[in-house]
């Protein structure tokens, strides 16, 4: 990512780029459409962005893909919805990164502008409350 990229355009650069890697990461275009909620949990504890952190030069809180309020029973099924806050190395935040996971469908991640809230009381992925 350029210097000269304004932040909307990082943003959706990013959201590019980590929805790549998450579908990399599961190891197929779209989640198996009979994943149950510990399966959508392990898909999550083995997201990573090491890479993209280092070679984005970006930092993730708390890590990608971040934190949970687990897994949630939505119409027509499961869904997990994941997020942390991205800033590049010098500090300046960039945005909010949301990762969505549901079942039959790809793996999704969008970064929503600086302010955007996280609910409190999330917890990571591999908490025992987050199932």
């Amino acid at each position: 990512m350029g210097p000269t990229l304004d932040p909307e355009t990082h943003r959706l650069y990013l959201s590019t780029v980590l929805t790549t890697q998450a579908a990399r990461s599961i190891g197929r275009v779209r989640i198996a459409a009979d994943s149950d909620a510990s399966h959508l949990l392990a898909l999550a504890r083995n997201l990573g962005a090491e890479r993209v952190e280092r070679t984005h030069r970006l930092s993730f809180e708390p890590c990608y893909p971040g934190i949970t309020a687990g897994v949630q029973r939505v119409s027509g099924g499961l869904r997990l919805l994941l997020a942390c806050r991205a800033s590049y190395h010098g500090g300046e935040p960039l945005g909010v990164v949301f990762t969505s996971l549901i079942p039959g469908r790809s793996p999704r991640v969008s970064v929503a502008p600086v302010g955007t809230p996280i609910p409190e009381g999330w917890l990571p992925p591999d908490h025992p409350a987050a199932d």
